[in-house]
């Protein structure tokens, strides 16, 4: 009796398992998950996007432009919440990216595999702390991933799984497929890469694919050209600077790739161990036809090949692709990761033909990710301060509750003044002020090197620029953490000490000081808040 009930039960205790765990882990990244640089970049752009700025034209940002436009869209939402609102907002797009990994994996396989195959490729991306940190926290990935997702999910729509549904008009699911694949290479470049390898696999299969690769891409030009030709039109030069960015920073060094790497397999050590595992299977045991699921109609059959080949070679591209990069971060591979992981999902469940090892293999492998989760490096990080020789400093605090605590002694400071000078954007954000223009991108707005023309073109400051405006006393606060004044552009380099100690003096001559908060922020510096004499102010 057990034996016929066990299935059902390993089934839906990996369901509700997956979901209560990914739940909890997206609200303890909310709350919890270390503050990042980049939470602040981003959701000021939005922010400036709302007012009626348009980004390379009014103001420096490094990315593609889709995701200040869509997160401005919905600032009434998340900006009251500051930082917090924005990282909710970002968690909701994250989980229904998990979603659509779910449902991508569900479509590869046949009716009998597709719930296993769903929970085990939700499992995943949504119970591994990595990568719920990272599409949790305002950065690019989060709205990359669901555009992404979403539209590989519309693409497998193209075919059916029984013959009777098969219709010729299916493949125009390909056009909408393709324009949100562009919508999410118009968030992160990069991803720009798996459009030509989707293409060329859907017209290599034409036999049985069709005109899905026409229809393909025709939608990644439409939804390439809506988002660049009104950039190439009214901010061509400003958007190839800030492109220009990424590529002029130093690296390409082999052991950055290599801890990249090192980095990324243990974040995602289940998908690799899964995936290295699975390659020994197909090497040493009988398992014949690889992929094809065992369902007879031909358009099935095909579907079951297809889908998670398109999604590997796609993963492969942009991995490629990012992993070459002067300086390829480990999250660089966050949105493709779930690509990866409805793959895997897929293959793995089309080893087995029996269904109760499906059941038990979900709930496996949703044990081993959440395993993986409660083992993460990440947690120690978010709860404590580091160590001193034999003590482990506890956090007082988690980040997220020191900023709003500087925040408000901030705005204590300001006597209705609307304006604060730093490069710490989320400070900013969080105390719902505006930066001296310029300084949008904090530390990755100061290039010493460019002519004054070219600063004021591109919207950044060179060397002298930032000094007047240091000296100048600007603003009414001022608050620097340890990545004020410190870096600069393109390559990224420490800024000469004799540099930055006339910076200070500077600031110093204009300013009082009135507050420190050490382990403040990214990578825990100090954070120093001034506010101007009243003999400069008068």
């Amino acid at each position: 009796m057990f034996a016929k009930k066990a299935p059902k039960i390993c089934f839906f205790s990996a369901v509700i398992f997956s979901l209560a765990s990914a739940l909890l882990l997206y609200s303890f990244s909310c709350l919890f998950g270390n503050l990042n640089q980049d939470e602040g970049w981003y959701l000021y752009a939005a922010k400036s996007v709302s007012v009626g700025l348009h980004p390379y034209k009014d103001f420096f940002y490094t990315q593609a432009p889709v995701m200040p436009w869509f997160y401005s869209a919905f600032e009434g939402i998340w900006g009251r919440f500051g930082v917090l609102g924005g990282r909710v907002f970002t968690a909701v797009l994250g989980l229904l990216s998990s979603l659509c990994v779910a449902f991508m994996a569900s479509r590869a396989v046949s009716t009998e595999r597709s719930r296993s195959a769903g929970v085990i490729a939700f499992a995943l991306v949504s119970c591994n702390l990595y990568h719920v940190y990272f599409t949790t926290i305002p950065k690019t990935y989060a709205l990359t991933s669901l555009f992404l997702y979403s539209g590989c999910l519309l693409l497998t729509l193209c075919f059916f799984r029984e013959r009777k549904s098969h219709s010729r008009m299916s493949r125009m699911w390909a056009l909408p497929a393709g324009i949100l694949i562009a919508l999410a290479a118009g968030v992160r470049l990069s991803i720009g890469a798996l459009l030509p390898v989707i293409t060329l696999v859907l017209l290599l299969n034409f036999r049985k694919s069709g005109s899905a690769f026409f229809w393909f891409a025709l939608g990644s030009l439409i939804g390439l050209l809506t988002v660049f030709a009104p950039v190439y039109l009214h901010a061509k030069d400003e958007f190839i600077f800030s492109q220009s960015f990424h590529v002029s920073r130093a690296g390409n060094d082999i052991f950055l790739i290599a801890g990249s790497l090192s980095r990324l397999i243990r974040a995602y050590l289940t998908q690799f161990v899964l995936f290295g595992a699975l390659c020994l299977a197909y090497l040493f045991l009988d398992i014949k036809g690889g992929t094809v699921c065992d369902d007879e109609h031909d358009g099935y059959q095909y579907h079951g090949k297809i889908w998670p080949l398109i999604w590997f070679l796609s993963f492969l591209a942009v991995f490629a692709v990012q992993i070459i990069s002067p300086h390829p971060y480990d999250d660089y591979q966050v949105p493709v990761m779930g690509l990866f992981s409805a793959a895997l999902a897929a293959w793995v469940v089309n080893i087995f033909k029996n269904k109760t090892h499906h059941s038990i293999i979900a709930f496996g492998l949703v044990c081993t990710v959440n395993v993986c989760s409660f083992s993460s490096p990440l947690i120690q990080e978010w709860v404590t301060d580091g160590q001193d020789r034999f003590w482990v400093q506890k956090k007082e605090s988690s980040d997220i509750m020191e900023l709003q605590a500087a925040a408000r002694d901030i705005s204590a400071l300001l006597d209705g003044h609307k304006e604060l000078l730093t490069q710490d954007l989320y400070l900013a954000v969080e105390a719902d002020l505006r930066v001296p223009r310029g300084l949008e991108m904090g530390p990755f707005g100061y290039f010493p090197d460019l002519s004054d023309k070219d600063a004021l073109k591109y919207h950044v400051f060179n060397k002298e620029g930032l000094h007047k405006l240091i000296f100048g006393a600007p603003c009414e606060v001022a608050a620097f953490s340890g990545y004020g004044l410190a870096i600069q552009a393109p390559v990224m380099d420490p800024v000469p000490h004799k540099e930055y100690q006339r910076f200070m003096k500077e600031l110093s001559m204009n300013y009082d000081f009135v507050q420190e908060i050490p382990h403040f922020g990214q990578h825990n510096t100090l954070l120093q808040i001034l506010k101007r004499r009243k003999s400069i102010a008068e």
